[in-house]
Formats: C-alpha cells, sequence, structure tokens
C-alpha cells in the first residue's frame, strides 16, 4: 500500500483574514492574561506590528501555508497554533513593558551546523574548508548545545551542517532527546532522506526540511553539486517528505547565471510540483567555497529577484502556488536580522558567528561568555546590511 502524499495548502483571500483574526485573538488573549493592563496591551501590541511590518510585504502576510494542521508564515517562526506560537510575542512584550530580556531570550532562531560530514562539496558551499574533516562535536555536546538553547526560550532551532542527514541516527536521538517547545528544521541536499528516514525524524519531533535545489534544470543543479544524483535526491527527498507531513522549503542560491526571470518563474512552477511550502531565494557570498571570488549580484540582479519576490506573492495568478522568501529584500529595507540581533550560526566546532556568512568567530556556545559574546556581535553589526536594532 503506497503511503499518502501530503500537500501543503496555500491559504489567501477571506480564508487568510479569517486566520490572520483568529491568530490576533489568541495573541490578545494571551497578552490581556498575562499583563493585565490596558496601557500594556497598547504599548505591546504596537511593539508586535512593527515587527510584522518589518518582514512583510505591503505590511501583511498575502499567503500562508497549512501543513499537518498547523499554519506557517515561514521557516524562521513557529506554526500556529502551538503552544509555543506565543513566545516571540512573550518576549516583544517583556521587552516592551519591562526591557529585562537578555541577548540570548531574544534570539528568534539558531542555526546548528550539525556535522562536517556531506556527500557533496557544492560550488557555493559556506562550510567548504571543513566538510568531511573529523567532528569535534559529540552527540552529548549537541544535547548540551540543545538543552542551553532551549533553557533560554528559543523556539526555532535549524540544523546543518556538512549535511545532518548523513549522521541521521544521531539527529533522531538528539530531536528525541529534545524539549518540546521548538519547531525543528534541517538544511540538506535532500541525500539520505528516505521515507523511512522522514518518518522517523517526523516521529522525534521535525517540522520540516529545507531542501537545496539550484537550478530548474537537473543538469544545471548536477553540475552545482558535483554529483550526478543530486536532483534526484532532491525529487526523492521532497516525495518523502510530503509523505511524513513535513513542511518543505527548497532553498535557491541564486547565482548570476541563474538570475533570469524565465528561471525564478520556471523554478517556481518546479516548486509547486514538489509540494513545497516555501520557496527560499538566498544571494551568493564569497566565502567558503566562493572565498575572494566575485560573486555578489549586480543592483539589476537583485531588482529582477525583487520584482518576482514581490509578484509571486501578491498577483493573484500566483495564489496556490509556494510563498517566496528572499531575506536579501528585507535586509536592505529594515536591516539585517542576524549578527546576535535576532539569530546567531553556531559553527561545525561549537563557536558562535554572526551567520554562515558574516564569520566573526565567538566564544564557544556552551562558556559562560555568551552574553558577551552577543552583545559584541551587536555592536559588530552586519558585514554587508545595515544591523537591524
Amino acid at each position: 500500500m503506497q503511503t499518502q502524499l501530503n500537500y501543503p495548502r496555500i491559504i489567501t483571500g477571506l480564508e487568510k483574514r479569517w486566520t490572520i483574526l483568529q491568530m490576533w485573538f489568541t495573541v490578545s488573549f494571551f497578552i490581556i492574561c498575562k499583563y493585565k493592563s490596558p496601557l500594556k496591551f497598547v504599548k505591546i501590541i504596537k511593539k508586535v506590528i512593527n515587527l510584522r511590518n518589518r518582514y512583510t510585504v505591503g505590511n501583511t502576510y498575502n499567503k500562508l501555508a497549512y501543513v499537518d494542521g498547523r499554519v506557517f508564515f515561514n521557516f524562521n517562526n513557529n506554526g500556529w497554533p502551538s503552544k509555543y506560537f506565543n513566545r516571540i510575542i512573550d518576549i516583544e512584550a517583556r521587552d516592551a513593558v519591562y526591557q529585562d530580556v537578555t541577548n540570548i531570550e531574544n534570539l528568534r532562531m539558531v542555526l546548528i551546523a550539525f556535522t562536517k560530514k556531506c556527500p557533496l562539496n557544492c560550488e557555493h558551499c559556506y562550510e567548504g574548508a571543513e566538510l568531511n574533516k573529523k567532528d569535534t562535536l559529540t552527540l552529548d555536546d549537541h544535547k548540551k548545545i540543545l538543552k542551553k538553547i532551549q533553557a533560554a526560550g528559543i523556539s526555532t532551532i535549524h540544523f546543518g551542517g556538512g549535511d545532518p542527514m548523513a549522521k541521521v541516527n544521531d539527529l533522531i536521538e538528539l530531536l528525541e532527546s529534545a524539549e518540546k517547545t521548538a519547531d525543528f528544521w534541517i538544511f540538506t541536499s535532500g541525500f539520505n532522506l528516505t521515507e523511512a528516514n522522514a518518518m522517523k525524524l517526523k516521529k522525534a519531533g521535525l517540522t520540516g526540511v529545507s531542501i537545496s535545489l539550484d537550478h530548474h534544470d537537473p543538469e544545471f543543479h548536477n553540475r552545482f553539486r558535483r554529483n550526478k544524483d543530486a536532483y534526484k535526491w532532491v525529487e526523492d527527498a521532497a516525495t518523502n517528505a510530503l509523505k511524513a507531513n513535513l513542511v518543505i522549503t527548497l532553498s535557491v542560491c541564486a547565482t548570476r547565471e541563474f538570475c533570469t526571470e524565465e528561471n525564478l518563474y520556471n523554478y517556481l512552477e518546479l516548486s509547486k510540483k514538489l509540494g513545497a511550502s516555501f520557496v527560499q531565494i538566498l544571494e551568493p557570498r564569497a566565502v567558503g567555497n566562493y572565498e575572494g571570488m566575485d560573486v555578489l549580484l549586480s543592483s539589476e540582479q537583485e531588482q529582477i529577484i525583487e520584482h518576482f519576490f514581490v509578484k509571486s506573492n501578491e498577483d493573484e495568478k500566483y495564489k496556490s502556488y509556494p510563498i517566496v522568501l528572499y531575506p536579501g529584500y528585507h535586509q536592505r529595507k529594515s536591516g539585517c536580522p542576524g549578527a546576535g540581533s535576532k539569530y546567531i550560526y553556531i559553527d561545525t566546532d561549537g563557536y558562535m558567528s554572526s551567520c554562515p556568512f558574516c564569520r566573526n568567530k565567538k566564544t564557544h556556545i556552551l562558556d559562560d561568555t555568551h552574553e558577551a559574546s552577543l552583545q559584541e556581535m551587536k555592536s559588530e553589526g552586519c558585514g554587508k546590511f545595515e544591523l537591524l536594532n
């Protein structure tokens, strides 16, 4: 008997507005119950609305993704409903009312490089210099790191690498050991994401997968990934993720060669076919395997992506298509949320950095000096975009 493919449902129009209204009701009820003050309520709501406006197009969410009984804005925030959905609201409320939020508590998301192991050596890999060296962090180390992060209340945690699927049994054990107070995601090439592994990961607590797909053309993707089977891995991984009711993001590094309207819309068509809820467009950076190379996009190419980003999310023609995420748009509009402000990167040795692209290595995450290191990151800011205050 074949396992059912659980395609996502993209919510728009009246249903989307009704869903947003319900979310606002639950948020408002949470704030009123906790703070019991009309003045504090107004102050908090203003801060929450300001936060929303920074990360939306036209100050609204045009589409939502519905997967496995929950609604998702993107893959960096918790799905609703969940018992930890109000975590970000609570942090913003405390900051607005008491200003007592620590640097680590203020983080929205943490990306952890789970392993140096990977079957690929992709053209753009930001960990190219570390690939397939001996892992210095043990599974027990990762459990300690996860415990510390969850103790701070961080409720969106991503695992990258390398490719975490290269050590899938350790990853499953780590997820099984975690507190059920967060959404967990993995970044993968699709390698080893079999149906059995997808089901085990879902049962262990995984929310979704971000699968790297760097072209709609199999030949181009395989060449970029330097492996003749890379495209097939993506197809199989997407199918198996759908069977396991995992949320799917397809992530593309938009190189100069890729950056045309035709490629972007063909990629969107393929993403819908593969069952993605989200498409994430990342710009190349001169780090890792691209270190010292001239790979940055031109302003004209950035505008091509920006136009696609806005149109694909707003145009009625694309209302049933995956939600497109383009961090560069918001970074240029509102500043970078990284650099210890809203998220950090923990490298394959456990050291903190502003993000995978801004390598300003700080202290080990398990050291007691994390607050000072996070403050230092915030003071230094982002290497390309203004830091989001």
